[in-house]
């Protein structure tokens, strides 16, 4: 039994491709398409569908307004030419953010995240991730790279760094830019084994493979990344870590 989908995009051109790609996904039925905040409310509630493809900004408000206006809202994937919106959209429990043009590919892995969610009973939010909007243990680290927002799995990501103002999380030797503090990263991963390293680094404890002395009582750690990374360890971070991983 394939998903019912409504689409809400006032661009003729893009709501045709997108019904394309959700047809030949093989997995999902359109069963009503929207152009406006209004019409797309009144068929989202008419048809109830299993999820929504919804643009940011659309005549009369934008997708935001859509979800305002839902008294219960499906899932929702937002697809948009503006990647501007992404931390927003999550706040909105989206499943997904899709920034155009879309492909094939990029959709499939968006539908597998909502079959995924669907199969959790229907229940729009795990509880994992009702923590992470409480402010507790984050589910997924959100991230962008070269245009893309990308969603990292904590337990993937080796260290993070900060470079002034910009903080960047580590994973397979890639970085990926993250819109927060470090401060505020430091609160949220450490759950998952983070821990602050240096004024300028966060790293996993479960990628530490070794930790060599350096000057002035500080040491460095050699990460298990595959590049053998190199992270500075603080006499006085090192004084709690040692406590921890017994080194």
């Amino acid at each position: 039994m394939r998903l019912r989908a409504v689409i809400v995009e006032d661009e003729p051109p893009a709501r045709r491709r997108l019904r394309r790609l959700l047809e030949e996904s093989g997995v999902v039925e359109t069963v009503a398409e929207a152009d406006t905040v209004r019409d797309a409310v009144a068929k989202i509630e008419r048809h109830d569908p299993d999820v929504v493809f919804l643009d940011i900004r659309i005549p009369g408000g934008d997708g935001f307004e859509v979800i305002r206006r839902l008294g219960e809202v499906p899932p929702v994937i937002f697809v948009t030419a503006y990647d501007d919106q992404a931390v927003r959209a999550f706040e909105e429990d989206a499943v997904d953010y899709l920034v155009k043009p879309v492909t094939a590919e990029r959709l499939g892995r968006a539908l597998d995240r909502l079959r995924r969610r669907l199969s959790r009973g229907g229940v729009a939010t795990a509880p994992v991730e009702l923590a992470a909007r409480r402010g507790g243990m984050p589910a997924r680290i959100l991230a962008r790279r070269r245009g893309r927002v990308i969603l990292l799995d904590p337990a993937e990501v080796s260290h993070v760094s900060a470079d002034h103002t910009l903080v960047f999380a580590w994973k397979d030797g890639q970085s990926y830019l993250v819109p927060k503090t470090l401060q505020a990263l430091e609160a949220e991963l450490a759950p998952h084994g983070f821990r602050r390293t240096h004024r300028s680094a966060l790293v996993n404890l479960a990628f530490i493979g070794a930790v060599q002395p350096a000057e002035s009582g500080n040491f460095v750690l050699e990460l298990a990344d595959g590049r053998r990374t190199k992270v500075p360890l603080s006499r006085r971070r090192a004084r709690a870590l040692r406590k921890e991983i017994g080194f």
